[in-house]
């Protein structure tokens, strides 16, 4: 793993990219779920709870299919 902030190297700059993916995906899927059942135990109303698992499962998607991309980029050298 290279310490430079931005690397020159292709393969480094997309292992970078799926760390920050993932842990973008990780973050808002927990957010997402843990947010939806607090303020649906504090609101006593479970709409709040399917909002928020709504959104897990929007950001989930869309950082997995980031991720797949980038796992499944072919170089062509």
């Amino acid at each position: 793993m290279s310490m430079q902030r931005y690397p020159q190297n292709p393969i480094e700059r997309r292992k970078q990219a799926v760390r920050r993916y993932s842990k973008t995906g990780v973050i808002g899927v927990g957010g997402g779920v843990v947010g939806g059942l607090v303020l649906s135990l504090v609101a006593e109303d479970f709409s709040f709870l399917i909002v928020g698992l709504v959104i897990a499962v929007v950001v989930g998607i869309y950082s997995w299919s980031k991720v797949k991309g980038i796992v499944n980029h072919k170089d062509n050298y």
